[in-house]
C-alpha cells in the first residue's frame, strides 16, 4: 500500500520516521525534599489481576449518552468527517450505520486526520507526588502500526486501513484500490492536568511501578476544557493521550456537539488512549493495544449510534454484553473471559507492539460464513472468533 502522505501542518508536526524507543520510566516522583507528610493521602496497592479488571470494564463518561443523542439528531452538513452509510438485517429488522471513509465500491482513498494531544498528568496531595509526561508514549504512538505500515495477514499496510479492507474485501471495487489511511499525524503541545486526591488516586503495582488513576468524569470535563484551545479543522479528531495514567478506564472516544465560529454548531469526535509499559501490566495492556481498540471503534462506530442485535460476551456466550452498538473492541476487550484473547504482536522499526484483536462487522451481522476476507470473524488475529455474535442468555 502507499506509505501515509503528507499535508503542510498548522501545529507541530511528528517525525515521519520516528524510530521507536526502547526503555521508559513510567513516572517521575517528585524533587528530593518534596515527600508528602504523612497526613497527606497514601498511596494505595493494586495487584495486576486488579488492574486488569478495572481496564476491562465497560466505562464511559457520563456525559455520552446525553452526548450521542444531540449527534443522532444532528444534519450530515454538521460532520465534518467522511463517512459513507450502509445496512444489514438480521431477522426482521434492519440496522444501518455510518462508518469513516469513502463507499467501498467507489475505490477510492481517504486519509482520516488526527491531532495527538500530548497529557501530562501531576500527582499532587499524596505520601508521594508523581508527573507521568507522555513524551514517550506520543512518539511511540506515531511510529507505531497504527500510522506506520506492518506486516498482517492480509498484507502490509496501516493498522485501521487493513482492519477495513479485511472487512470490506468482498464488498469495494473489484481492482481493491479502496483505502482508510490514518493520515500522518499533527501534534498539539502538551497540556498539563492536576491531579488531587479528591480527584484520583495513585496505585503501588510493586516492583517500584505506580500508577496514576483520574476519576472519569472529572478528566472528561478536563479534556473538554482544552478542546476549544485546538483550534481544530471540522474534519480534524484529538487523541489525547497519557502514559502510566489512567482515568477508571484506559481510554474512550466519544462525538458531541461543538460551537461553529459562525454561531452554529458541529459534530466533534474525540479519541483518548493510555499506553501502559508491558514490565507493569503484561502484554494484555501493554503500549498499543488500548490505541487500537479505540482506533477500530471511532473508524467503525465513529458516532456512537451504529446499532446491532444485543449480544453475548464470546467465547462461552453466557453473559449479555448489554451493548446495543458496533463497538468493535468490546467483545473481546470489555468481556469476563477477556484473557482468552491475548493480544498480537506486531513488530516495526525495533520495537514490538502489542494490538488488541477486534471483531469485524461481519461478527455482528451475524453472517454465515461471514463475507469478510478469507471468511474472517476478527483481526488482527483471524483466529480468536471463529463464529459470529449470539443472542444474550
Amino acid at each position: 500500500m502507499t506509505s501515509a502522505r503528507f499535508r503542510t501542518r498548522r501545529r507541530t508536526a511528528l517525525l515521519a520516521g520516528a524510530t521507536a524507543l526502547a526503555c521508559v520510566a513510567i513516572a517521575v516522583p517528585a524533587v528530593a525534599g518534596s515527600t508528602a507528610p504523612a497526613s497527606k493521602t497514601a498511596i494505595r496497592h493494586m495487584s495486576r489481576a486488579d488492574l486488569v479488571r478495572l481496564a476491562h470494564s465497560d466505562r464511559a463518561p457520563a456525559a455520552r449518552a446525553s452526548r450521542a443523542a444531540a449527534v443522532a439528531s444532528s444534519s450530515n452538513g454538521q460532520k465534518g468527517l467522511p463517512t459513507f452509510d450502509g445496512s444489514f438485517t438480521v431477522g426482521n429488522t434492519t440496522y444501518p450505520y455510518t462508518m469513516l471513509g469513502a463507499n467501498p465500491k467507489s475505490g477510492k482513498s481517504v486519509e482520516l486526520k488526527t491531532v495527538i494531544v500530548p497529557i501530562r498528568m501531576k500527582f499532587v496531595g499524596f505520601d508521594t507526588d508523581y508527573t507521568f509526561d507522555p513524551a514517550f508514549a506520543v512518539k511511540n504512538m506515531a511510529s507505531s502500526p497504527i500510522y506506520r505500515d506492518a506486516r498482517f495477514a492480509n498484507g502490509k499496510g496501516q493498522f485501521g486501513d487493513q482492519l477495513q479492507r479485511a472487512t470490506f474485501w468482498n464488498q469495494m471495487d473489484r481492482k481493491h484500490k479502496w483505502h482508510v489511511y490514518m493520515d500522518d499525524p499533527d501534534r498539539a503541545k502538551t497540556y498539563t492536568i492536576t491531579v488531587t486526591p479528591d480527584t484520583g488516586e495513585i496505585f503501588d503495582l510493586g516492583g517500584g511501578s505506580v500508577l496514576g488513576n483520574m476519576h472519569m468524569d472529572d478528566f472528561d470535563a478536563q479534556l473538554h476544557a482544552i478542546l476549544p484551545k485546538l483550534d481544530l479543522a471540522p474534519d480534524e479528531t484529538p487523541l489525547f493521550v497519557t502514559q502510566g495514567a489512567i482515568a477508571d478506564a484506559l481510554g474512550y472516544h466519544d462525538a458531541f456537539m461543538v460551537p461553529t465560529k459562525h454561531g452554529g454548531q458541529r459534530v466533534q469526535t474525540l479519541m483518548w488512549s493510555s499506553w501502559l509499559d508491558i514490565n507493569d501490566v503484561g502484554p494484555l495492556l501493554a503500549d498499543v493495544s488500548t490505541l487500537n481498540h479505540e482506533v477500530a471503534e471511532w473508524i467503525n462506530d465513529p458516532y456512537i449510534n451504529n446499532e446491532a442485535p444485543l449480544w453475548a460476551f464470546p467465547p462461552f456466550n453466557n453473559v449479555c454484553g448489554d451493548n446495543p452498538f458496533v463497538e468493535v473492541g468490546d467483545p473481546q476487550g470489555n468481556g469476563p473471559d477477556y484473557d482468552q484473547f491475548p493480544t498480537v504482536e506486531v513488530p516495526l522499526h525495533g520495537f514490538t507492539y502489542h494490538l488488541q484483536d477486534i471483531a469485524l462487522l461481519q461478527w455482528f451481522t451475524r453472517e454465515t460464513p461471514s463475507s469478510a476476507y478469507h471468511g474472517w470473524y476478527d483481526f488482527p488475529s483471524t483466529t480468536q472468533l471463529t463464529s459470529p455474535s449470539v443472542d444474550c442468555p
